[in-house]
């Protein structure tokens, strides 16, 4: 679905500054100010600071999935290995463009939000089983490949990626240096691989 005008001026600038500052110290004000849309046009198209706020979550997932998932983890065409290399370099890449380093947007609003409102905590445990699902399906593959070594659970090696991930970006962030995801990533394709 596409998202044209003034809406997406105002979903592109949330995401930003939710990213950034967070949603707790995001006012509606702040975006407006960045976005160059007035308050009156931001309430035509949401009704709450939430309802953009979940707008703004369901627009950047949609966006990981066909950017990032899709062409990674899920592109049967290339071998498990390939996928997830590519996968973890997509994500170092993005990390790279950030300075300074802003962290996951995923995991940052689930440490901010998911203690206090259910509507984001069920959208990012949502999300995160899908990503979760994607790389266990990866793994499975390398294992019955013959890539992956095949005497651990794809499951619980999804799992683990995934929280070792977030992790790691948490370090870059606090670090501000991409050290923690370099040396992970390399750790990570290490363990997998079959001996």
């Amino acid at each position: 679905m596409s998202i044209s005008g003034s809406k997406k001026k105002i979903i592109d600038s949330a995401q930003a500054l939710f990213h950034r500052h967070g949603f707790q110290q995001t006012s509606l004000d702040d975006i407006t100010r960045v976005s160059g849309v007035t308050r009156s046009n931001l309430y035509y198209h949401f009704n709450s600071k939430e309802e953009l706020g979940l707008e703004a979550l369901r627009e950047r997932i949609r966006h990981y999935e066909a950017e990032v998932l899709g062409p990674t983890l899920r592109n049967t065409s290339f071998p498990p290995a390939e996928r997830l290399s590519e996968f973890y370099r997509r994500v170092a890449t993005y990390h790279r463009s950030q300075v300074p380093p802003a962290g996951c947007p995923f995991g940052n609003l689930a440490v901010e939000m998911c203690g206090t409102n259910d509507n984001f905590r069920e959208m990012l445990s949502s999300f995160f089983d899908m990503w979760e699902d994607a790389l266990e399906s990866c793994i499975r593959q390398g294992i019955e490949s013959g890539e992956f070594r095949g005497d651990y659970s794809p499951r619980i090696m999804a799992q683990m990626i995934l929280s070792h991930l977030e992790g790691m970006v948490l370090m870059v962030k606090t670090h501000r240096t991409m050290e923690p995801l370099d040396s992970g990533t390399v750790m990570i394709m290490s363990l997998l691989k079959a001996t």
